[in-house]
C-alpha cells in the first residue's frame, strides 16, 4: 500500500480502510476494542483511559484543533456529544470541508451498543463490532439477580461546588437503576448539571458516587470527600469511587454496573 502524503510531501500516518480521529476518550476506546487502532490517524489527549489503551495508541498523533486535523485527511471524525458543545465551530468547519462528524450523546445502554455499532461501521469494522456489543450486553446481564433488597438512593458527586451532579439523560443514571438504585436527581431533563448542596441533602440519598478524575483545577476523591463530610447530614454516608471513564457511555460502562452492584448489595 502507497504511503499517503501531504501536499507538503510529508508522510501521513498510514491507515489500513477509513482514516479516522477520535476527539474523545470514550470513542478511541471503541476503535482500540475493535482491532482498528491502525485506522486512528489522530486523536485528542486521553483524559481517563486504561494503561492497555494508553499503550495501543502511544504512536498516535495527537490533535486538538482544525489546524492539526486537516493535514491528516481524516474520512471521518469521532467524539461525544460534548466535543461539539466545548467547540462548535470545529465541527462546523470540518463538516463544511466535506468530512463526516460522527458524535454521540449515549443516555442509556441501549445508546451505548448502538454508539458502539456506529463506530464500527464508520471504521470499517462492522463485524468486530457486532462481537463487541454482544460481548459488552452479556457483561451488562450477568448478575442481574443480585439486586439489593430495598432500592438504594445515590447521589453521584462528580465535583465542583456548588456539586456537578447527573441528570436523567446519562448513562451512568441507568447503571445506577440496573443496579437496584435510583439517582436521587434523575427526574432534572439534563445530562451533567449543577446543583445546590440543600438540593442534595433534601433528596437524603443513601449513597454517594464519586468520580476519580481531575480536571481544571478540581481536586480529586481526597478532596470532594472533604467537601461532604463538610456536610453534616452527607458527613457518615457510604461512597462508592468510580473511574470517570466508567459512567461517560463506553465499554468500561460494565466496569461501572459492576461496581455499583456490589457497592448496592453492601448495607448502608
Amino acid at each position: 500500500m502507497a504511503t499517503a502524503c501531504t501536499e507538503r510531501g510529508k508522510a501521513l500516518p498510514h491507515a489500513r480502510g477509513p482514516r479516522v480521529v477520535s476527539l474523545h476518550d470514550v470513542t478511541t476506546e471503541i476503535v482500540v476494542a475493535l482491532g482498528a487502532t491502525d485506522r486512528l490517524v489522530g486523536m485528542a489527549d486521553p483524559v481517563d483511559t486504561t494503561v492497555e489503551v494508553q499503550r495501543a495508541v502511544s504512536q498516535i498523533p495527537r490533535v486538538s484543533s482544525l489546524e492539526s486535523i486537516l493535514p491528516l485527511q481524516p474520512d471521518v471524525v469521532l467524539g461525544l456529544g460534548v466535543v461539539a458543545k466545548r467547540d462548535p465551530e470545529l465541527v462546523s468547519r470540518l463538516r463544511e470541508r466535506g468530512i463526516e462528524v460522527y458524535l454521540a450523546d449515549p443516555a442509556t445502554v441501549d445508546d451505548v451498543y448502538s454508539m458502539t455499532r456506529a463506530v464500527a461501521q464508520r471504521a470499517g469494522a462492522t463485524p468486530a463490532g457486532e462481537r463487541l456489543v454482544g460481548g459488552l450486553r452479556a457483561r451488562m446481564e450477568h448478575g442481574r439477580s443480585t439486586a439489593p433488597s430495598r432500592r438504594v438512593h445515590v447521589f453521584v458527586y462528580d465535583c465542583c461546588d456548588p456539586p456537578f451532579t447527573a441528570g436523567g439523560k446519562t448513562v451512568l443514571t441507568d447503571l445506577i437503576e440496573r443496579a437496584g438504585g435510583h439517582n436521587v436527581f434523575a427526574e432534572l431533563e439534563a445530562d451533567w448539571t449543577h446543583v445546590s448542596w440543600e438540593e442534595v441533602v433534601t433528596r437524603r440519598p443513601d449513597l454517594v458516587v464519586i468520580h476519580s478524575y481531575t480536571y481544571e483545577g478540581q481536586g480529586d476523591v481526597p478532596e470532594k470527600r472533604r467537601k461532604l463530610q463538610a456536610i453534616k447530614s452527607l458527613a457518615n454516608l457510604p461512597t462508592v469511587v468510580i473511574p470517570l471513564g466508567w459512567s461517560l457511555g463506553g465499554l468500561r460502562s460494565a466496569d461501572g454496573l459492576e461496581r455499583l452492584r456490589l457497592a448496592m448489595r453492601e448495607p448502608p
